[in-house]
């Protein structure tokens, strides 16, 4: 009978522990892996809604940079690629664009280059065709084109 209920109680204490460890892997307190542009400390809740934030830019779902099962994965070569454009878009905001003099009022003052400005909720951006007519490029080159605002 005393033996029954130890069983009973070890089997317990170790359905209880299963549960904690279970609850701490996935918990927003554990820290990312494999970060390598993105902050080391970046909060569970920021990484959360700059990894949506992806995912809406380029209609993607997780899978397309990630390996599934395995978030800190580099066996996908997507997630490569999406490193080198969040260090591209940093750097056009902090080179560049802040570099810009803006009037007083002027709203594009408080613009950013993100995922967005180029993908527009395509995995690969479209390109714009752009055509100029023969006439168009003549008068360009000899200097006729007046500058619009």
């Amino acid at each position: 009978m005393i033996n029954n209920q130890r069983n009973k109680v070890f089997v317990g204490a170790m359905m209880a522990l299963l549960v904690i460890v279970s609850v701490a892997a996935i918990s927003p307190n554990t820290p990312p892996k494999n970060l390598k542009v993105l902050p080391k400390d970046i909060s569970h809740d920021s990484l959360e809604y700059l990894m949506k934030f992806y995912n809406v830019s380029l209609k993607v779902k997780c899978g397309y940079c990630h390996v599934k099962g395995s978030k800190e994965s580099d066996a996908n070569p997507l997630k490569d690629v999406t490193r080198k454009m969040i260090v591209m878009t940093d750097e056009m905001n902090s080179k560049y664009l802040k570099t810009i003099t803006h009037q007083p009022n002027d709203t594009t003052a408080l613009q950013l280059v993100t995922c967005n400005t180029c993908h527009r909720g395509e995995a690969k951006p479209k390109v714009p065709a752009i055509t100029i007519s023969k006439e168009e490029h003549k008068e360009h080159k000899e200097g006729k084109e007046e500058h619009k605002d």
